[in-house]
């Protein structure tokens, strides 16, 4: 996931840099955040199985 996340954002920057629809630049920004925060999420509630 940390991969996706990373190559869309690397994405993002490419299509800010050649000047792309503001919709499109928007849209994928969204769609980053939400992965950013679902897997912000998904560490924060994950139950870390120690045992000692």
């Amino acid at each position: 996931m940390d991969i996706i996340i990373l190559v869309a954002l690397s994405v993002l920057a490419v299509l800010i840099y050649r000047g792309a629809r503001r919709g499109l630049v928007l849209a994928l920004w969204l769609l980053t955040l939400v992965a950013v925060l679902a897997l912000f999420r998904y560490h924060v509630t994950s139950a870390l199985d120690l045992s000692f």
